[in-house]
């Protein structure tokens, strides 16, 4: 029994005994101490045990003590005290009813202990918990609170300012029944990505307030976990960007406004500088064959003292190369003009051979006779109506290119048949070709072959020639194969002339 004393009376926790009658019969050093700071008399065997107890507590205690006889279970309660240092002590007291062999309440041992920083800390927890409530309520951004199935369990006084929807409003009812109209699937999409751990930063997201108004949230999401890192909800801190979103809106719609207008601008300007570069490009490329016959006359004539027929024939053919150059100029115009189908065809009747013959005298002329023209013809008529100039830039610049684009071989061909009133057409030379991947494009003005940077051009005589086709009512074809050489073929109509 004394070592049982001896441990009872060195434990932390105060002890008081009490027999059946209320009576103290044993207290330990912890109660003795704390009963010499908070009671006027400290406790004494024989003392009365709800004497101990503060006036205003006594019922409590008295009805406690009353029910432990009855049921003979423990029971506890909590109280405080202040000290006479004026400091509040928090008591957790514990009520044992311990019984005899008649299974009788014989005393009931009160355990008192000290939790006075615990509640401290309690207290600390709870203010901060509140000054947090109170910061969150009154934070001036939005600021929401969902489980993991999108029910909402924070709101606060922000979100009612910018929603029109008061907290109680939304408490418990699933985000996206109240904020969203029902196709979308924002909310659902941005708590996916939080569920999955993806970073959910500056999220936009449209919602519709209390008076069906569209706004804008910008939003970043954060998990809300159990101490075990269990997920249990989300929370969503943002602002209410609508007027800046309206503003970004309008913003975009004037620099789009302002951007098409600017490009129309430029697009017109660029037209402008175009059709005087094409001006310059097609004058430099056409005139060189006229301007290369003239040469060649007045060369012959200087080179040896021609008789008068020949200085007639020769100075007929610089007139005749004056008036193509003339020609040539109307040409510049009808490149811009078949765009816009302003062209007239000036259909005239024309000797085919002499015409043939012409062309490709020039084309010698103008390229310093450096191939030969192999030419076949097969059933053709004499005469036929069609526009001259078209068909001649046709042949020129096709022939001239065929040479030109046939460094170092000898002779290109010109072969011309007759078909149903039809005139076909075949230029074909054994020279550098054509990429595959480029044939696409060769009718295209001032687009010129990878492989042909190292031979003068424009890249404006294909087009010049596409455009002419198409004006005689005619088609283009071409074959083409690397280092193996090129072929045209034009067919264009023609109406046959013949003599009554």
């Amino acid at each position: 029994m004394d070592f049982l004393n001896t441990i009872l009376s060195n434990m932390i926790e105060g002890l008081i005994v009490a027999d059946s009658n209320g009576k103290v019969i044993f207290f330990n050093e912890a109660a003795r101490t704390l009963s010499k700071d908070i009671l006027e008399k400290p406790v004494q065997e024989g003392d009365e045990f709800i004497q101990l107890v503060s006036p205003d507590r006594r019922e409590l205690v008295n009805e406690i003590i009353q029910n432990i006889k009855l049921s003979k279970q423990p029971e506890k309660t909590l109280a405080h005290y202040t000290n006479f240092q004026g400091t509040t002590l928090h008591l957790e007291c514990n009520y044992v009813p311990i019984s005899d062999a008649k299974d009788k309440v014989a005393f009931i041992y009160t355990f008192i202990r000290d939790i006075t920083p615990q509640k401290i800390v309690e207290m600390k927890l709870a203010a901060q918990s509140v000054n947090i409530s109170n910061l969150i309520d009154n934070a001036n951004a939005i600021i929401i609170g969902v489980d993991t199935r999108g029910y909402i369990t924070e709101w606060n006084s922000y979100c009612s300012k910018v929603t029109g929807f008061e907290k109680d409003e939304v408490y418990a009812q699933k985000f996206s029944d109240i904020l969203l109209s029902k196709e979308d699937t924002y909310f659902d999409d941005l708590l996916n990505k939080v569920l999955l751990n993806e970073s959910v930063i500056n999220y936009e997201m449209p919602v519709l307030t209390k008076s069906k108004k569209k706004a804008i949230f910008l939003l970043n999401g954060t998990h809300r976990t159990t101490p075990t890192l269990e997920v249990t909800g989300m929370l969503f801190v943002g602002q209410d960007i609508t007027e800046l979103s309206d503003y970004r809106d309008s913003l975009e719609r004037k620099v789009q406004e302002r951007t098409y207008e600017l490009q129309q601008a430029v697009r017109k300007e660029k037209e402008v500088v175009e059709m005087k570069s094409r001006f310059v490009s097609i004058a430099s490329h056409e005139f060189r064959t006229p301007l290369s016959s003239i040469e060649y006359a007045v060369r012959a004539i200087r080179s040896a003292p021609p008789s008068e027929a020949e200085t007639a024939v020769r100075l007929n053919n610089i007139d005749k190369q004056i008036k193509h150059m003339m020609a040539l100029l109307d040409d510049v115009l009808t490149y811009d003009k078949s765009e816009t189908g302003k062209i007239q065809l000036m259909i005239t009747a024309i000797d085919l051979a002499e015409f043939l013959t012409t062309v490709m005298e020039d084309v010698s002329h103008n390229t310093k006779e450096t191939h030969h023209i192999k030419f076949e013809s097969e059933q053709l008529p004499e005469t036929i109506a069609t526009d001259e100039k078209l068909l001649r830039n046709v042949l020129i610049n096709l022939l001239t290119n065929a040479i030109k684009f046939s460094p170092g071989k000898p002779k290109v061909f010109l072969t011309v048949r007759s078909e149903l009133n039809q005139l076909r057409m075949t230029i074909r030379d054994e020279g550098i070709g054509i990429p595959e991947n480029e044939q696409s494009r060769i009718f295209e003005a001032f687009v010129r072959g990878k492989n042909t940077t190292a031979i003068q051009g424009t890249g404006l005589g294909l087009s010049i020639v596409k455009k002419a086709v198409d004006l005689l009512g005619g088609q283009i074809c071409v074959e083409s194969q690397v280092n193996k050489g090129t072929t045209f073929t034009v067919t264009i109509p023609f109406d046959e002339l013949r003599e009554n």
